[in-house]
């Protein structure tokens, strides 16, 4: 506490200050650290500036005694502001609150002064909107920014526009985020790999602020660490692959459905397909054009496309095999015989396309795994996805020998791990390892003794 002698040097020192002028704005205070001693700030408005006055506590910097620090400071406060009291008196607008800094150092932002507003203080959900629409929308490629604008502008706004969950950016604790993620599990249904994307969204929006230096810290690294998940897709041996053949055929599908089973393409890879890419006398074609989904509401085409694959690894020449070459040709000769047939009708906005339908319509990506999905269950066939079709190849070369690096390669993973996390084991594999074990443990050791 304060001493008397100590209180008659602060109010000169104070009076000093202040003199006559009047101060209107609200006063704002923390306590600092400076030379191992707490310090007393008081930020106060004069004369359209604003100024700062120290004060010291006599409280050493050390473990514990903050508490005590805040209860000095307070005193020194009280002081300050009896006196602006006094010069008020007769005045309009007397009796000025004091802002707690105590209770204000809680909230994410540098910026402490009441008169000044910056993107801390907006709707948390509003800033989520610019980040999305003026930071990120110009530093990603078009379907990565599909996947984030969809992320925000669906659950995100949805729980983040709620009253009991409506909150400015500097107001955002991390129990907020983590009662959001648990909100997307639970109300949602969302897997942890999911629940991912909106963390790194949420994360990036942060350190944007961040780099500004209008928040103190990032609550996304506070926030609880997700569980690694290990999703087992379901994959295809070669009988059951050969089965799905004879139910696609004559069906749109099935050819995309080929290249996905005998080369292991990523859906947007497999309908980016063009003919001038494929090489039908030497037999090779090359990956270095995808074809996207767009379904947000505000989207100029369905469908786009980009010069460029998920990964530089991804641009890859692969072979034609014979059965494949002739599916190909079949397919293009069909195409010509349907421009004929549909005439002025034809959609030839997609020529040069591979797969397209009769009516020249593209094969959109969703259209792909929709009917996919459809047919293997008109089928009562085992559940597997067109993606799955692409880990069944990855297993089945994985198989027959085929090295890790070579497969990487074939699939075109920037990463040796994403190949890892593609491969999988059967039955007749544990075998072979079983055998392994017996023949390393069942040997006959000569001279031992049993």
């Amino acid at each position: 506490m304060l001493s008397e002698a100590s209180k008659e040097k602060l109010l000169k020192r104070i009076k000093n200050a202040i003199k006559d002028n009047h101060i209107w704005k609200d006063i704002t205070y923390c306590v600092h650290d400076k030379d191992g001693v707490y310090q007393c700030i008081i930020r106060y408005y004069i004369n359209d500036k604003w100024k700062h006055f120290w004060a010291t506590t006599g409280i050493s910097a050390e473990r514990g005694n903050q508490r005590n620090a805040n209860k000095v400071a307070k005193e020194i406060v009280e002081l300050f502001q009896s006196e602006i009291d006094k010069n008020n008196e007769g005045k309009e607008n007397p009796n000025l609150s004091i802002i707690d800094f105590r209770n204000m150092v809680q909230l994410n932002t540098t910026n402490f002064d009441p008169n000044v507003t910056t993107k801390a203080d907006w709707n948390f959900y509003d800033y989520m909107e610019y980040w999305l629409n003026n930071i990120i929308k110009h530093t990603v490629q078009k379907n990565t920014f599909v996947g984030y604008k969809r992320n925000v502008e669906v659950y995100t706004k949805e729980y983040f526009t709620m009253k009991e969950h409506k909150k400015t950016v500097k107001e955002i604790t991390v129990d907020d985020l983590d009662e959001f993620f648990n909100f997307l599990r639970t109300e949602k249904n969302l897997k942890d790999s999911s629940v991912d994307h909106y963390k790194d969204n949420i994360s990036s929006a942060f350190k944007s602020l961040l780099r500004k230096k209008l928040i103190r810290y990032n609550p996304i690294e506070l926030t609880d660490p997700l569980k690694e998940e290990t999703v087992e897709v379901s994959v295809y041996n070669s009988s059951e692959i050969l089965d799905l053949f004879d139910v696609l055929e004559d069906d749109p599908i099935y050819l995309p459905s080929k290249f996905a089973s005998y080369y292991g393409l990523r859906r947007s890879e497999i309908l980016g397909i063009r003919i001038e890419v494929l090489d039908l006398e030497k037999d090779y074609f090359t990956i270095n054009h995808v074809a996207l989904q767009d379904d947000s509401k505000d989207a100029e085409e369905r469908v786009y496309f980009l010069d460029k694959t998920k990964s530089k690894k991804g641009t890859r020449t692969l072979p034609i095999f014979p059965e494949i070459k002739k599916d190909i040709l079949n397919k293009i000769e069909r195409i010509e015989k349907c421009k004929e047939f549909y005439g002025n009708t034809y959609n030839h906005k997609y020529d040069g396309y591979l797969f397209v339908h009769d009516n020249g319509d593209f094969i959109l990506p969703n259209y792909f795994t929709k009917r996919f999905g459809k047919i293997i269950r008109r089928n009562k066939m085992k559940k597997v996805t067109p993606h799955g079709l692409r880990h069944s190849n990855a297993t089945l070369l994985h198989m027959e020998g085929v090295d890790i690096r070579d497969l990487q390669d074939w699939l075109g993973h920037q990463s040796i791990a994403s190949t890892n996390r593609y491969t999988r084991s059967d039955y007749q594999r544990q075998l072979e390892t079983g055998k392994a074990i017996e023949r390393i443990f069942g040997k006959e050791r000569v001279g031992q003794i049993v």
